[in-house]
């Protein structure tokens, strides 16, 4: 193995419902069917008059570790994506640590624990019922808590000394002569030995070396600065999003001890007093949506290609912004925003709830590892602190956190009373208000905010828009237009982020599902995503989803593939657009449900289990995942009482 090696965990763990003994957690897994990422809510969600399981989980998994791995002097880490939940983890009958899933993972040390050449049993016991104290602090904020391990799992093994990911901070100013300063500060874990070097690299977005390589001896060091200087050097913009790559190795005796990659963009982005949002110098409109990591059959097990088909969709809208809302989220969205040139507004989970004590602890925990994960992204321009809550020491606190840890972005919390921040004592604190809904506020916010700006958080809320109710459509969009209309004449507020992106549902009020999304829960756009993208994009969107003028009544079903694939290469999920076409082959505005089924090793990924697909204005979307089972051939057919049927041949 490399210095640094990392073995997949995803597949074949079993789950059972309710917190199992220790000795179950120890044992081989009997029924291995499941596969990470995983959410226990994929079925108990989005459904009228259906309360979702909150409660505890249990998962194990067996594998081998080939005593050759273990060979040499490394450090073995259990380390998981972000979920929402409490729990433990186990290794062989030892107790690896209590671990809060803070939508960020966690990452424990496993080496004493392993066994080498043997088999290896892991078992976690989760739930998604937390105290007051667990983020977002509040027992039923108007989103799911979804259970389960929803992200990715991995065994890492890594030299004792080894540089830290979770130091680097990669920060760059513009020198004003069309060059730039890159400054990397970074540190090691483990001990030195006298003759250890640290040598960084940068290269271009064409994989060309951009500057000489700088070496560093550290000895008894554990942290450093290294200081680059580029001429005329590529920017990160949005029509433009280029991304340079740093590469930092651990030597000793000129052999690499440990490396590590960070892309990362150069670009200047600034709010200035009374004139918004700018960009390289550039002022940028902030036109975006507010996103739930979710999807009806998913939970917030999404898979990868998933957040990268958020972040097209988006883009195929002309929209430029995002707010991560309430949550910190999956890097790949992040990565994908950074790919494809998307501002985004990121925030710790919080939905009325900001408070001193146990709360505050937690939520100084998330920031710091949210900031640290996430500071080297060239997209992210915002720290969020809260959403509608207020206490005015939290905020100082966080204030203070999210600058000692990266001075450059700018620090806002999401505020729909202004009254209520000026009886807090809130006022004064953010760099940037974030204003919830509240227009007249304006004025106001934005004189009480450091940077004399202000972004509006969030607009638009008509949360009964269910795609094909075209009543409603058309109030959401005329929502929408009088909102960003209002903006008209005020350079101070840098842009907009709508609520929301996509359907969610809620327990919240016994409301079960809000249809408060340009795209349904499947990501089918809206009538004002359609608007969206012929005012702000190049209208392909609204073109390749508006139903024909002129078709007749709906007659066949017709199915093609979208993104993903069975292939693991695909995440083992498959996306299939669905449209009924009328006799002569055009779009038709047929709405209605039909029923997916799927034979072989694959299963639909319906919200309720049964196949059900939603269609209006003659298009919908469902979504197929491979299941272990012998055989590779996999077809789905999806069928009305009235329509001919279509099929579809997967790969698999």
């Amino acid at each position: 193995m490399t210095s640094r090696e990392t073995i997949s965990l995803d597949a074949a763990w079993e789950f059972v419902r309710g917190h199992q003994s220790r000795r179950w957690l120890r044992e081989a897994a009997t029924q291995p069917d499941t596969t990470l990422p995983h959410c226990w809510n994929e079925h108990d969600g989005f459904q009228e008059g259906i309360a979702y399981y909150r409660g505890p989980g249990s998962y194990r998994r067996s594998f081998q570790l080939d005593a050759s791995d273990a060979t040499g002097e490394a450090c073995w880490f259990l380390e998981s994506d972000g979920f929402y939940g409490t729990g433990d983890v186990w290794l062989n009958g030892q107790c690896l640590g209590r671990v809060d899933g803070c939508y960020l993972g966690f990452r424990l040390e496993a080496t004493a624990a392993l066994r080498d050449g043997g088999e290896n049993v892991i078992g976690i016991r989760l739930t998604n019922r937390c105290g007051r104290n667990v983020l977002p602090g509040i027992a039923m904020p108007d989103f799911l808590l979804y259970g389960g391990l929803s992200g990715n799992m991995r065994l890492v093994r890594e030299p004792t000394r080894r540089l830290n990911p979770l130091a680097l901070a990669i920060r760059c100013a513009d020198l004003g002569d069309g060059g730039a300063q890159v400054t990397i500060t970074w540190a090691l874990e483990g001990a030195a030995q006298t003759g250890d070097t640290v040598e960084w690299r940068l290269t271009t977005p064409d994989g060309k070396e951009a500057a000489a390589a700088q070496t560093a001896a550290v000895a008894d060091r554990t942290q450093g600065m290294t200081v680059f200087t580029l001429t005329h050097p590529h920017r990160w913009d949005l029509e433009n999003p280029q991304l340079y790559q740093v590469e930092g190795r651990l030597l000793r005796d000129g052999q690499a001890l440990d490396s590590l990659t960070q892309p990362f963009g150069i670009r200047t982005a600034e709010f200035r007093p009374s004139q918004g949002f700018f960009l390289n110098g550039r002022r940028v409109e902030l036109r975006g949506c507010n996103r739930h990591e979710s999807m009806p059959g998913f939970g917030r097990a999404l898979p990868r290609w998933m957040h990268t088909a958020d972040a097209r969709l988006l883009k195929a809208m002309g929209l430029n912004f995002v707010r991560l809302s309430h949550y910190p989220q999956h890097p790949a969205f992040l990565d994908a925003c950074d790919r494809l040139g998307i501002l985004v507004y990121a925030e710790l989970a919080s939905w009325k709830s900001v408070r001193s004590g146990g709360w505050l602890r937690r939520a100084c925990q998330q920031t710091e590892g949210m900031v640290r994960r996430d500071r080297n992204h060239p997209s992210v321009i915002l720290w969020g602190m809260g959403n509608e809550g207020r206490h005015a020491g939290a905020y100082r606190c966080l204030y203070s956190l999210c600058k000692t840890l990266d001075p450059q972005r700018a620090i806002t919390y999401a505020e729909n009373h202004y009254y209520r921040a000026r009886r807090s004592k809130t006022l004064g604190i953010p760099d940037v208000w974030g204003l919830n809904y509240e227009f007249e506020a304006i004025a106001d916010g934005v004189a009480a905010s450091r940077l004399q700006s202000a972004v509006v958080s969030e607009c638009s809320n008509y949360p009964h828009t269910r795609r094909g109710d075209a009543d409603a459509e058309r109030i959401q969009l005329e929502t929408v237009q009088t909102d960003l209309a209002r903006l008209t004449g005020h350079p101070e507020v840098a842009g907009f982020a709508l609520w929301c992106l996509n359907d969610y549902a809620t327990l919240r009020k016994q409301r079960y599902r809000r249809f408060s999304g340009i795209a349904d829960g499947w990501r089918t756009p809206k009538a004002a995503a359609r608007w969206l993208s012929e005012t702000y994009g190049d209208g392909k969107l609204a073109r390749a989803h508006r139903p024909a003028s002129d078709a007749g009544p709906g007659a066949t079903v017709t199915l093609e593939t979208g993104n993903g694939a069975l292939t693991p290469d695909g995440d083992g999920t498959a996306e299939v657009i669905v449209r009924i076409l009328d006799a002569a082959g055009r779009q038709s505005a047929w709405s209605g449900e039909l029923t997916a089924r799927v034979t072989g090793p694959a299963r639909v990924r319906s919200f309720d289990g049964h196949g059900i697909v939603w269609i209006a204005d003659g298009i919908g979307r469902t979504f197929i995942s491979r299941e272990p089972g012998a055989g590779n051939n996999v077809w789905l057919e999806v069928k009305g009482d009235t329509l001919s049927h279509g099929t579809i041949a997967l790969e698999g």
